[in-house]
């Protein structure tokens, strides 16, 4: 351009800045691992992140939200337990002839009363609707798990350690069947299954211990962050 020429339209057009295809000359872009993210524009969608289903790569969020909801009903669950049978008078059971010298889910000659209002046995009711909650969650892990496949197992695991998973989640399964059905049978029916409810906890301990400790393992001394799969 020469000096006192004023630009031709021509001129001023091959001056200005080369817009990019779908974007204004306006748009603000910041550049975030190597991806340009535009002011106003639709954020990507994250579907390997935010996966409803598994994949071969990982867990969906469905799989992930049953699991962890699944632990944290059992531990409240075990903890009131517990409470309940450190009361006094209180016991597991109404005895196989159903006479009251032992009262369905306490001692004495109490009866069982379901609710939770004055009165009521409160502590007793929660644990009978935290069983069936944990029953029902199981059951639809398992229609879940048919619906839906599992990821391929983590590079890292061993033909062993890959055995071992699978045995310790048969285990805790049958445990997660057999301990609320065996419950309820103490407090509405007879003690007749009080050997197999006790049998139920040592199994979901001695399966969730090895669990635990296979995570653990890889966790924290390979440290190949298998615990992220499930977060």
């Amino acid at each position: 351009m020469k000096a006192g020429h004023p630009q031709s339209a021509a001129e001023r057009g091959s001056l200005a800045p080369a817009k990019r295809p779908g974007l204004s000359v306006s748009s603000l872009g910041c550049f975030r691992r190597g991806v340009v993210l535009e002011v106003g524009s639709v954020l990507p969608r994250h579907d390997d992140q935010m996966q409803l289903r598994n994949s071969a790569q990982g867990y969906g969020v469905v799989t992930k939200s049953l699991h962890w909801l699944t632990f944290a009903l059992l531990v409240i669950q075990l903890t009131i337990g517990y409470l309940v049978d450190d009361e006094s008078g209180r016991g597991r059971g109404r005895g196989r002839s159903g006479d009251s010298g032992r009262g369905r889910g306490r001692g004495g000659d109490d009866d069982f009363t379901f609710g939770f209002g004055e009165g009521d046995d409160t502590l007793l009711s929660v644990h009978v609707v935290l069983g069936i909650t944990i029953l029902l969650v199981t059951m639809l892990r398992f229609i879940w798990r048919r619906t839906t496949p599992l990821p391929a197992w983590a590079s890292s695991l061993s033909h062993r350690e890959r055995t071992l998973a699978h045995w310790t989640a048969l285990a805790l399964y049958a445990s997660l069947i057999a301990m609320p059905l065996t419950g309820l049978s103490l407090i509405f029916i007879s003690d007749d299954l009080l050997s197999l409810h006790i049998a139920s906890h040592i199994a979901l301990y001695v399966a969730f211990a090895l669990h635990l400790g296979l995570v653990l393992k890889h966790q924290l001394i390979k440290k190949d962050r298998l615990l992220q799969r499930m977060l």
